[in-house]
């Protein structure tokens, strides 16, 4: 259903990701939920004219590692379309608050290293943790988060806020912006 409407209203389907994680969702009577869709859609008037960063993400093959075999790509093979990354759970390090599905850092870097370049815009319109503002921000890009629970809202600018601070080369979010990012 989703992939009809986006294609009506102009996007191109590109990939059907799994993510899979460890720390599933215990069930007592079905299997134990263990994996995430990542619908990868472009858009633009030239269907194929799109950021696609392979040498950003790729991973090491089996025919480097396994076979040592000469016709590998010598940075390694793009991913395949299953990826396997942890929950972020509650007693992780890298847990903020007690959002019910914060993405994990390093899944939104791959992410965000393939679809953008340095110095684009990454829109998240679902910010979540801000996660995603973070990670766009460590890679060089500019980026737009939009939440609507003022309780995660507050803590993406918690967090933006101290890393805008360690980096030291940007003012810090006006209180009027503030107001217009949440009543967005």
């Amino acid at each position: 259903e989703i992939n009809i409407l986006l294609k009506q209203t102009g996007f191109h389907f590109r990939n059907w990701i799994i993510w899979y994680y460890t720390f599933g969702q215990n069930q007592r009577k079905k299997f134990n939920r263990s994996h995430t869709h990542i619908f990868y859609f472009t858009k633009d008037k030239d269907k194929d004219n799109f950021v696609f960063n392979s040498d950003n993400i790729r991973v090491p093959s089996a025919r480097q590692l396994v076979y040592h075999d000469k016709r590998a790509h010598p940075k390694g093979k793009v991913p395949d379309d299953v990826w396997q990354y942890s929950r972020v759970c509650g007693t992780f390090k890298e847990r903020l608050g007690n959002h019910p599905c914060q993405m994990p850092q390093n899944l939104l870097e791959r992410i965000v290293q393939t679809s953008s370049n340095v110095g684009d815009l990454v829109l998240d319109p679902f910010g979540g943790t801000g996660t995603t503002a973070k990670v766009a921000q460590s890679l060089n890009r500019k980026y737009i988060s939009i939440e609507k629970s003022e309780e995660y809202y507050e803590l993406i600018l918690k967090r933006l806020k101290s890393d805008i601070q360690a980096i030291g080369t940007h003012d810090p979010i006006a209180e009027e912006q503030q107001g217009v990012l949440f009543d967005i």
